[in-house]
């Protein structure tokens, strides 16, 4: 086996082994709501897989993908995007499943501090996206000075995906500092 598929198959190996111990870990505290890994257990999410193979065919992609991040004092807004047309669609595809998981409280990646924060507090979130002829345009906003402040750090850790890919999705996410809000 050549040097780079087995060093992927270790990486996706370790994912998995990650997720399906967080899951049931998690399920040791109930199914649904904010106690599964994906809201009822990671692996019986077909969705979540789905969610997990786009993940990993971005992260192969990632050289070809561009990101523009721009705070505003009620959230951010940020441009995705891939001069290849097929990870440009894959980016939109990405951003449509995860809007809806924001918007139906179906929450990914929650050992990272960051993403469950950001998942508890999913219901403060307005999530607008649309698509541009390489990629998507999305704006996160809150009324919510604390949740603003999420959806920025959140904003510079994908960003921070697409510059580090795998190994920088293996990490947990601090929050950040609440200060005076």
């Amino acid at each position: 086996m050549r040097a780079p598929l087995r060093a992927f198959l270790v990486a996706l190996t370790a994912v998995l082994t990650v997720a399906a111990g967080a899951a049931l870990v998690a399920q040791g505290r109930g199914r649904g709501g904010m106690g599964g890994m994906m809201g009822g257990g990671m692996m019986g999410d077909e969705a979540a897989q789905a969610d997990m193979a786009l993940f990993h065919e971005l992260f192969a992609a990632r050289e070809t993908i561009t990101r523009q991040v721009t705070p505003r004092a009620d959230g951010v807004e940020t441009v995705t995007e891939s001069s290849d047309p097929a990870v440009a669609k894959k980016i939109q595809t990405h951003v449509e499943a995860m809007s809806a998981r924001v918007r139906e409280a179906r929450p990914i990646h929650l050992r990272d501090p960051l993403f469950r924060e950001v998942f508890a507090n999913a219901e403060k979130i307005a999530l607008r996206a649309e698509a541009t002829p390489n990629g998507v345009r999305v704006v996160e906003t809150s009324a919510d000075p604390w949740v603003v402040k999420l959806i920025q750090a959140h904003a510079e850790v994908v960003s921070a995906f697409i510059r580090n890919g795998q190994a920088e999705a293996m990490k947990n996410h601090p929050l950040p500092d609440r200060g005076g809000d």
